[in-house]
């Protein structure tokens, strides 16, 4: 079997129908499908008709297919990209009148590539941004990823909560995509010691971790130190112990090999490893090819009508001294680094292959939204490194395709950790968040005893699935992380505590509710309506 390259895209936003637009809330989604998802769409539909035998293993969370299939999201979808070609037309008329030539020019631009996206999207993809991928999938192009229901972190909820994210996640990929995924993406591709064999549970059989995680043979230390009924207790009970007890993140074992996959623990489930350098050609802030000078700059917008028209110029040059973008000179960037990073990606599997002996599988892994959206010429960046590997090797593959033809012959204990700082769970859980796994906790808690006691009324039984689902939002990995790393935080802290007091209020229903309630529980159901098929009886 030859060397082979998987390139695997994760594809996540929050759960945010209805609640707020710019700058938090649905805008998100709005902004995501028009800067990535069409895009990519449009190029993977492209290369496929030109006979480019592309692979590719794209994530796609349940709850990001639950927003991208609602009917209300997708006509303000068409709205805002209807917005967007308005607001460059408006833009080209004023530069025109003042005379500035390039970024009229440039205004044209972007209405001309809107107007490509918004046909795309109306007309050959029927709205239907789901079902374009599961277009893919059914051609063999695309392998699609589920994950855990909304994104949970799945290593500091109760055991019973991972069994309805998981349960519910793959519910609602196979009701949307019409498909049965069997690899998933762990939440922020945080593990610990016995999740595997919740995933074997589930069907599973693959997921992707971090290469700092390979860590062999676990140690007591690794395990951090709990006890099995300490590991049995659930939310706060398990934050605590992880914001006391951090180990030291050990080096990768010699005897493991980012380049190989291996089976988990005593389960038959299969951990993949992104290779940290060649990713870091992409996403590093230091040296990624984002922050080349010639690329269009994320931060900067027209305080007229929010587009964009400058270039990275240098990435310590203040906002307000940046030089125009000009997409010719970006688009010679992207060829010279799809360039630079095949060179890479073949020279890291010839130095594989001659230190092993044998060949191995190269896996990167990005967030989608980093092409298109954070990075403007990302997915033409994309198509061009597909395109020459079509031509010279490596060899593309999926991670399902790969795992078939070469499976694991060893097996590791993956350390506990995540993908983030430090590789811990201290981006998830820390002194500002630890209120969240405290409430979660309780949550969880109450969840439990209006399951064993609700009645079989019809009501009562609808509160519960509302409960469920409340739950399920509330347990979103992304309310911790926006409030660590500041980027929403009191915006993530109200969407919490808005789940929270629904769940609450839902509960009670369950508990009490009448065909009084009625309207209330109407109201409940319609603010947050995701996974309409969902099962109280899958927490367990």
């Amino acid at each position: 079997m030859a060397d082979a390259f998987a390139f695997v895209l994760h594809s996540h936003l929050p759960y945010a129908r209805g609640a707020g637009r710019w700058p938090h809330g649905e805008e998100w989604i709005h902004e995501a499908v028009l800067g990535t998802y069409l895009p990519l769409l449009v190029t993977l539909h492209d290369l496929r008709a030109a006979g480019v035998p592309l692979r590719m293993t794209i994530g796609l969370t349940p709850v990001l297919l639950d927003q991208l299939a609602d009917r209300d999201v997708i006509h303000r979808t068409v709205q805002y990209i209807d917005d967007q070609i308005r607001r460059a037309d408006t833009d080209r008329k004023h530069f025109v009148a003042e005379r500035q030539a390039h970024r009229a020019e440039l205004a044209s631009f972007y209405s001309q590539a809107y107007r490509s996206l918004g046909t795309a999207y109306v007309a050959r993809f029927d709205r239907d941004i789901p079902a374009a991928f599961a277009d893919l999938a059914a051609s063999g192009h695309v392998e699609i990823l589920t994950s855990a229901a909304t994104h949970g972190y799945l290593p500091l909820l109760d055991e019973r909560t991972v069994h309805l994210q998981l349960a519910t996640g793959r519910r609602t990929s196979r009701r949307i995509l019409g498909i049965e995924p069997t690899g998933i993406w762990l939440p922020e591709c945080a593990h610990r010691p016995g999740l595997e064999a919740l995933l074997e549970a589930h069907g599973f059989t693959h997921f992707f971790t971090d290469a700092n995680m390979l860590g062999g043979a676990a140690t007591a230390g690794e395990r951090m130190r709990r006890s099995p009924r300490e590991r049995d207790r659930s939310g706060g009970a398990l934050a605590q112990i992880a914001l006391l007890e951090r180990p030291p993140v050990p080096a990768p074992s010699q005897r493991t090999d980012v380049f190989k996959t291996y089976l988990v623990g005593r389960s038959d489930v299969v951990a993949v490893a992104r290779h940290p350098e060649v990713s870091g050609q992409v996403w590093s802030a230091s040296f990624g090819y984002p922050g080349d000078p010639q690329y269009r700059e994320f931060h900067r917008k027209d305080t007229r009508s929010g587009l964009r028209y400058w270039r990275v110029t240098d990435v310590t040059t203040g906002l307000d001294r940046k030089a125009e973008y000009v997409p010719h000179a970006a688009a010679e960037r992207v060829s010279a680094h799809a360039d630079h990073f095949v060179s890479v990606v073949r020279g890291e599997l010839d130095a594989h292959r001659a230190r092993s002996g044998g060949d191995g599988m190269l896996t990167v892994t990005f967030d989608s939204e980093l092409f298109g959206h954070w990075w403007f010429e990302g997915v033409d960046w994309l198509a061009a490194v597909l395109r020459r590997m079509a031509r010279g090797g490596p060899h593309v593959t999926t991670i399902a395709e790969r795992l078939a033809a070469v499976p694991p012959a060893e097996r590791i204990e993956l350390r506990e950790g995540s993908w983030g700082k430090q590789n811990d769970h201290s981006t998830w859980v820390n002194a500002e968040t630890a209120w969240i796994w405290d409430e979660l906790d309780r949550m969880q808690r109450r969840f439990a005893d209006a399951r064993r006691s609700t009645s079989a009324d019809e009501l009562r039984q609808r509160a519960l699935r509302q409960a469920a689902r409340e739950l399920l939002l509330a347990s979103a990995s992304d309310w911790p992380f926006l409030v660590t790393t500041g980027q929403a935080a009191d915006y993530a802290t109200e969407r919490f505590r808005s789940h929270a007091l629904r769940f609450h209020r839902a509960c009670e229903l369950a508990r009490r509710g009448t065909a009084d309630d009625e309207v209330e529980l109407r109201g409940l159901e319609h603010a947050d309506d995701p996974f309409p098929d969902l099962e109280p009886r899958d927490f367990a």
